[in-house]
């Protein structure tokens, strides 16, 4: 047995990375109270103004129409409370840093033709191995429907923060998922960064889905022997700062120089690390294997 009582195994980007990275983390984080940052409100934020855009063509007030948009459905993840919370200078420069990624967008994104078949937030779940592991995502753009073995699909990620290598990989996830649930890969995968306005796209080759696959069945393995109650192995790594287990972690506190972990946003250049080692993307919440993704 995989996992006690029969719940499934979640194989999703954020456990791949988080897993890969250090098993001991991933496991802190899972008990680990969330940490909402500004980081993460604005990725939230610009992800729900791409899609009003993408879907409706039209933009008349980016902050108004991206916190209502984060209402819909009740705000989950507490997006908007958040924002309510912070000093009116911070809450004012965190609406203007909007504002610019929404102008980008509107510059950058002719809105879809409905001939192309576009659909934001797609969930898509490949069970395995009768159910006890299931590979899922959502994307957030999809162009073309499934076409038998020919491709005809085109996959786009949005990221408001900076690039980071691992951004290649979770769109590597996204070919090897389309291409387990229709049978063909996708013609292009790509992710926007909406603060450059940079478009990094890749073809989808043999390689890129053989080498997709070796990390997946990388992580699930690891994944499977976590929820199986095997002890986590401790990998020091750059996330170490920012890991709740760090006081009972010496590898992590030898890797960070001190047995106290910092707190997202504490310091400039947090983002990055921080949203990392919360399991939150800063580009919207999709939840880890042992949770519903939202």
């Amino acid at each position: 047995e995989v996992a006690p009582g029969g719940v499934p195994v979640r194989v999703t980007k954020e456990a791949l990375t988080g897993v890969l990275t250090c098993e001991a983390h991933l496991v802190a984080r899972r008990v680990a109270p969330r940490v909402i940052s500004e980081e993460l409100a604005r990725g939230s934020l610009v992800d729900a103004l791409f899609r009003q855009w993408v879907t409706t063509g039209r933009l008349e007030d980016p902050w108004s129409d991206a916190l209502g948009a984060v209402g819909v459905g009740g705000d989950t993840d507490g997006i908007a409370a958040f924002v309510e919370t912070l000093p009116a200078e911070r809450r004012q420069a965190l609406a203007e840093e909007i504002a610019e990624h929404a102008s980008g967008i509107v510059a950058r994104w002719p809105v879809p033709s409905p001939m192309w078949l576009p659909r934001t937030q797609e969930r898509v779940v490949v069970p395995l191995v009768g159910g006890r592991v299931v590979m899922s995502g959502v994307v957030d753009l999809a162009f073309g429907g499934p076409a038998g073995e020919r491709a005809s699909v085109c996959v786009v990620e949005l990221k408001s923060g900076r690039r980071r290598i691992e951004h290649r990989g979770d769109l590597h996830f996204y070919a090897l998922l389309e291409t387990l649930r229709s049978g063909a890969p996708p013609f292009r995968i790509a992710t926007y960064y909406t603060r450059t306005g940079e478009l990094d796209v890749e073809a989808v080759s043999e390689d890129v889905l053989l080498s997709a696959l070796q990390r997946v069945l990388a992580g699930a393995v690891r994944l499977c022997r976590l929820a199986a109650g095997n002890e986590p192995a401790r990998s020091p790594n750059g996330l170490c700062a920012w890991c709740s287990d760090l006081p009972q972690c010496e590898p992590g506190q030898r890797r960070a120089g001190t047995n106290v972990p910092r707190v997202a946003g504490d310091a400039d250049g947090d983002d990055d690390f921080a949203l990392v080692a919360t399991g939150l993307t800063g580009e919207g919440v999709e939840a880890d294997e042992e949770g519903s993704e939202g």
